[in-house]
C-alpha cells in the first residue's frame, strides 16, 4: 500500500506549517519594526522555498528513490557526501525539528495542563511515533485529519481579528502599511545583516517544502505526484503565511511582540479574555502535531533507505507486521526526546536553518550537472523546472548569503556544523564496504 497524492501534499503542508510561523515573528520584529520589511522578509522566504521546490521536483524525476539529500547527493557527487547528508538529515532535518515542534506544543499546553513543557514534548513525540508504528493506512489517515484541522484553524486565525473588529469591540494596532510614511528606513533594514539573520526564521517556517522526496518510493505515481505535491504545497503555505503574519501584526502591537516561542498565545490574549484564550491555545498544539506527524512519515524513510544500502546498519530496515520500519521510527523518537531535554530553542533553530541550507544548495546545484549528463531517451519522463539552471543559482546565492551572516554573527555555530558533518563522514568510513 502506498500514500496517495493528497497525503503527499498534506505532508508537505504539515511539514512547512510548524513552529516557524507561530514563533518566528517574536524573533524578527525587534530588529525589523516594519510591516513592509516583515512582508518582504516572508516573500523572500516564499521565493526561496518555491525555487527549491521547483528544483527538487526536477531532481526527483531524474533520480528515483526515497531518502532525499542522501539519495540525490550520492548519485550526483559521491557516496560519502550522500551518506553525510543522510546523517545530517536524520539529526538536523528531522530529529531536531521534531524536538523544536514538540517543545512548541509544550509551550502552548503547559499552562493549561499544569505540566513542564519538556515532559509534554517528550510524551507527544512518543504518542505520535506510536501512531506511525501501525503502518501507512493509520499514519496516512491520521496525517490527513490533523492537517485539515490545522488548515481550518489557520484560516480562522487569519479572519478572527477582522471579524472581532467588525462585529465586536476589538481595536486593531496602528499598523502602517505605507513604507514611505511609517517612520522607518525600510531599504536600510532590508539590506542589513539583521535582515539576513531574520531570514533564518523564515527558512525554518518554510522548511519542509521538500518533504515528499524523503519517502517518494511510498507515494503513488511519484513522477507526477512529487512535483505536484512540492509545488502546490509550497504555494498554499506561502499565501497562508503572508496573511497570517499580517493578522498577527494587525492584532498585536510591535512593542508587545517579544522574542519568545509563544506568539500564538500573545495573539489570542490580545483578542480574547483569558478564560477563552488559554483553552484555545490547545489548538496551536493540535496544529503542531500535524507537523510532528509528517516528519515521522518522512524521517524514518531516510534511515530505511540508508540501511538498504549499507549492510552494517541493515537492521534499520526491519519492519513489523504493519510493514512499518519500527527501528527507524524508534531511533527518531529517542533522539528527538534527547534533544528536547538538552537543547536550547533559539540556538537549535538557527543551527537547523544553516546546516539544512548547506545541503539544499548542494542538491539544487545538481540541476545543471544532471542536465549536462541527461539521458535523452528518458527526457520525456522528466519534469523540467522553468529556467532550471538560473533558479538553481539564485536559490544558492540567497542561501549562501544567509549562511554567511548567521555564522559571522556567532562563530560557535560553525564549530557545531563542522562537528555534525565530520561525525557523519567518519561514520560513513566505518560502515562502508
Amino acid at each position: 500500500m502506498k500514500y496517495t497524492r493528497n497525503v503527499a501534499i498534506n505532508v508537505v503542508i504539515a511539514n512547512m506549517i510548524g513552529t516557524g510561523v507561530f514563533f518566528s515573528l517574536g524573533f524578527q520584529v525587534g530588529d525589523i519594526p516594519s510591516w513592509f520589511s516583515i512582508m518582504i522578509l516572508w516573500i523572500i522566504g516564499a521565493i526561496i522555498a518555491l525555487l527549491g521546490a521547483l528544483c527538487y521536483s526536477e531532481i526527483s524525476t531524474r533520480i528515483a528513490g526515497s531518502g532525499g539529500e542522501y539519495n540525490y547527493l550520492s548519485k550526483i557527487y559521491s557516496d560519502g557526501l550522500g551518506f553525510t547528508a543522510g546523517w545530517v538529515s536524520f539529526i538536523v532535518g528531522f530529529a531536531a525539528p521534531i524536538a523544536v515542534v514538540a517543545l512548541g506544543i509544550g509551550v502552548y499546553t503547559s499552562e493549561f495542563l499544569q505540566l513542564d513543557s519538556k515532559i509534554i514534548a517528550s510524551c507527544i513525540i512518543f504518542i505520535t511515533g506510536t501512531v506511525h508504528l501501525f503502518g501507512v493506512k493509520s499514519g496516512g489517515l491520521f496525517q490527513n485529519i490533523v492537517t485539515r484541522i490545522k488548515l481550518v484553524f489557520l484560516v480562522s486565525l487569519i479572519l478572527l481579528p477582522f471579524m472581532l473588529y467588525f462585529f465586536g469591540d476589538f481595536q486593531p494596532t496602528k499598523l502602517i502599511f505605507n513604507p514611505f510614511k511609517n517612520g522607518v528606513d525600510d531599504m536600510s533594514l532590508i539590506f542589513s545583516p539583521k535582515f539576513a539573520i531574520a531570514l533564518v526564521w523564515c527558512y525554518l517556517a518554510y522548511s519542509g517544502w521538500n518533504a515528499a522526496v524523503y519517502f517518494s518510493d511510498k507515494i503513488e505515481n511519484p513522477i507526477k505526484n512529487i512535483p505536484y505535491s512540492l509545488i502546490a504545497g509550497t504555494l498554499i503555505v506561502s499565501v497562508l503565511y503572508l496573511f497570517l503574519n499580517s493578522s498577527f501584526l494587525y492584532a498585536i502591537d510591535f512593542s508587545e511582540i517579544k522574542p519568545t516561542a509563544d506568539i500564538g498565545n500573545t495573539f489570542l490574549q490580545s483578542l480574547l479574555p483569558s478564560s477563552l484564550a488559554i483553552p484555545l491555545s490547545l489548538l496551536f498544539a493540535v496544529a503542531l502535531i500535524s507537523s510532528l506527524s509528517s516528519m515521522m512519515i518522512a524521517g524514518p524513510s531516510v534511515l530505511e533507505t540508508i540501511g538498504n544500502d549499507y549492510h552494517k546498519i541493515r537492521f534499520l530496515t526491519q519492519k513489523n507486521k504493519y510493514d512499518s520500519p519500527y527501528i527507524s521510527i524508534f531511533s527518531l523518537m529517542i533522539l528527538s526526546i534527547i534533544l528536547v531535554n538538552n537543547a536550547g530553542f533559539k540556538d537549535l533553530v538557527e543551527y537547523i536553518g544553516v546546516i539544512l541550507s548547506i545541503f539544499s544548495v548542494l542538491v539544487v546545484l545538481g540541476i545543471p550537472i544532471l542536465r549536462y549528463k541527461k539521458d535523452k531517451e528518458n527526457e520525456k519522463n522528466i519534469y523540467k523546472a522553468p529556467f532550471g539552471n538560473i533558479i538553481s543559482i539564485i536559490f544558492s546565492i540567497i542561501n549562501l548569503c544567509m549562511i554567511y551572516f548567521v555564522i559571522v554573527s556567532d562563530l560557535n555555530k560553525l564549530l557545531y556544523i563542522f562537528i555534525t558533518i565530520i561525525s557523519g563522514y567518519l561514520l560513513y568510513l566505518i560502515i562502508r564496504e
